[in-house]
């Protein structure tokens, strides 16, 4: 070979681009002819090449069409949002002309709301589309709530809005932990999130209902009552929770101790919430002979909290079996 190496590989990216010379381009080519490791150079440079090239052109066409989509969503959004404002502007107008104020218009206006943020909102929000209107929907929501309890002057606004949240927050909470950026920020806590919220709705929840429905005004004896009768349903519900999050044994193990715990409270919850609440109460009596509308009730509770110790007792040891044959024990 005429020529050393280093210098033809200085000239590659010159002959690569077609930019060198005639007589430079002529060199490298009686070069390439010889040395198969500078070949074996120029088709990796031009395989980087395409390469890149195909990334660059991919990545400018995604964006293209993001601009293009968001500029869909954002004018798709506006028409709605401008069909939307034709009947605010119509009541608004009836409502003035009736002479009634501005009164049933702010209920109309609410309840818009409320459907803008079910169809307006995905459209709108680029990202966690879902968790947006969740958001928006609830606050609307709540929102529709409280204007109607303010012009029908009714006390039943805290019962409807913990009511409400309480429902929607056992349904789509679990749901909204799982988006990225509340799960980024909870992390292994989700599970744990979901159940503190949830019992912390429930307890508002049942306060409210308790200062709606008291009847003798005593606070207090309301707020006995809301815990003796809410209590034991809230430690059930942390107690299954407590078993599947934390108990070290099998799934199925973990079915078997859930199985028995429901059954013996569905035993026992009505004897603790009379206890706690003052009143005389009995367990249940086993009559298998009779069966009557003194009985019926009694039986079919034996019943159910023989049946769970039966078959919780066996999902336990089959998991516990289970479990052993996972996990023999180490050969001394």
């Amino acid at each position: 070979m005429k020529y050393n190496c280093n210098m033809i590989r200085d000239l590659l990216p010159l002959y690569q681009d077609a930019v060198c010379s005639e007589e430079s381009a002529a060199i490298v080519r009686e070069h390439l002819k010889e040395c198969p490791d500078c070949s074996a150079l120029l088709k990796k440079m031009q395989g980087t090449e395409i390469e890149t090239v195909v990334a660059s052109e991919k990545q400018e066409v995604l964006r293209e069409q993001s601009r293009f989509f968001k500029r869909k969503s954002t004018l798709a959004g506006t028409i709605v949002a401008g069909i939307f404002m034709i009947p605010i502007l119509v009541c608004f107008i009836v409502n003035l002309a009736t002479g009634h104020g501005l009164t049933w218009f702010f209920i109309v206006l609410a309840s818009l709301l409320l459907a803008s943020s079910l169809i307006i909102v995905p459209i709108m929000a680029r990202e966690n589309k879902a968790l947006w209107m969740l958001g928006s929907s609830t606050a609307s929501l709540i929102l529709l709530l409280g204007v109607i309890a303010v012009y029908t002057r009714g006390d039943w606004f805290f019962v409807a809005a913990l009511s409400t949240l309480f429902g929607l927050s056992v349904v789509f909470l679990p749901f909204a932990v799982r988006a990225k950026p509340i799960a980024e920020r909870l992390g292994e806590n989700k599970a744990l999130t979901v159940l503190a919220v949830d019992t912390i709705l429930f307890a508002l929840m049942m306060l409210a209902v308790g200062l709606k429905v008291s009847r003798f005004g005593n606070f207090g004896r309301m707020l006995h009552e809301t815990i003796a009768i809410a209590g034991p349903f809230l430690l059930l519900a942390w107690a299954i929770f407590a078993i599947l999050r934390y108990l070290k044994c099998s799934r199925l193990a973990k079915a078997g101790f859930v199985v028995v715990l429901v059954g013996l409270f569905e035993f026992f919850a009505n004897f603790f919430i009379n206890l706690l609440l003052g009143n005389a109460d009995q367990l249940p009596r086993f009559s298998p002979a009779v069966w009557n509308y003194m009985t019926v009730d009694s039986n079919l509770k034996w019943i159910l909290l023989i049946g769970c110790l039966a078959v919780g007792t066996i999902l336990i040891i089959a998991g516990l079996v289970k479990g052993s044959k996972k996990n023999p024990p180490a050969e001394m």
